[in-house]
């Protein structure tokens, strides 16, 4: 009996303590672990695509040198004002470069707000008006059901929009997904195209191969092949054609090379780079640029 109230009691504080409110010291900087992760999603708020797809346009901004962004999703804090908690998370964290070109989102499940915090360099672009309208049109109308997932990559999808100098849709909530389906079916339709391009100019080829100059009939046939000469691993051969329709006779001359040719006199090829892994030492740990923020963004509750 003492054994199992002592286990109840284990599960009762481990529960007690796994609900406690975040503080900011307790929110996960996954970026100090993982430089491609720019989503902190301790709760399982946001789905695993969403994460995904999320850090993936964080990356990108960042990569381009246009943006750090930081997106943290939580269940509960330890304060009624979002703002506060989100000023001092993001910039404990240092999200932004010495420019300070950080944006910080943070989301409150049980405060029911999402809030921006902008840095300095930033607010140009991306002014509190412009926050505000990201926030009512592109992710309220997700939030509002309880979608936070594409809620929020519909939200970080716009702000790319704007960073990347795009005019922001009228109530464009939906278009984040169509905007990557359109990406890969673009892709998909230029390798279709290059397919389509090589399959006709083999066929193009192929029918000028075999046309006869004199009859202008494809009617052309190998008859023979005549080594002409070889040297330094390249052969000249001589193919004859016989027209089967007229009888003219097509001579053509072509090279092939021997596959020891390519290496002849070159040594070892060497690919360079290669002993060094991603980001040097092979670690995939990566940091914020030590930025700070001003009192710019904005907050909408749902």
């Amino acid at each position: 009996m003492k054994r199992l109230f002592a286990i109840t009691l284990l599960l009762l504080v481990g529960f007690i303590a796994e609900a406690r409110p975040y503080r900011t010291g307790d929110v996960p900087n996954v970026q100090i672990e993982n430089r491609y992760r720019f989503t902190s999603n301790p709760d399982d708020i946001l789905d695993a695509w969403a994460v995904a797809q999320i850090d993936s346009i964080c990356y990108d901004l960042r990569h381009r040198g246009i943006a750090q962004t930081a997106v943290v999703a939580l269940k509960e804090i330890d304060t009624d004002d979002v703002f506060e908690f989100a000023y001092e998370l993001f910039s404990d964290w240092g999200v932004g470069s010495k420019s300070n070109s950080g944006i910080g989102i943070l989301l409150v499940e049980e405060a029911r707000e999402i809030r921006f915090v902008t840095g300095y360099g930033i607010e140009g672009v991306l002014p509190d008006a412009i926050c505000k309208r990201i926030q009512t049109e592109y992710m309220l109308p997700y939030f509002s059901r309880g979608d936070y997932s594409r809620g929020m990559v519909a939200g970080v999808s716009a702000i790319r929009s704007v960073l990347n100098g795009s005019e922001l849709d009228a109530g464009g909530n939906d278009d984040y997904v169509d905007d990557d389906e359109e990406a890969a079916w673009a892709l998909a339709g230029f390798f279709i195209l290059v397919i389509i391009g090589s399959i006709i100019i083999v066929i193009i080829a192929d029918r000028a191969s075999r046309t006869c100059p004199n009859c202008k009939q494809r009617t052309l046939q190998k008859d023979s092949t005549r080594l002409l000469s070889r040297n330094f691993g390249a052969s000249t051969y001589e193919d004859t054609y016989v027209c089967t329709k007229c009888g003219t006779v097509v001579k053509r001359k072509r090279q092939d090379y021997d596959s020891s040719h390519n290496n002849r006199g070159g040594g070892p090829i060497i690919m360079g780079g290669m002993g060094r892994g991603f980001g040097g030492g092979g670690s995939f740990g990566g940091g914020w640029g030590g930025g700070s923020f001003g009192g710019g963004g904005a907050s909408r509750g749902f």
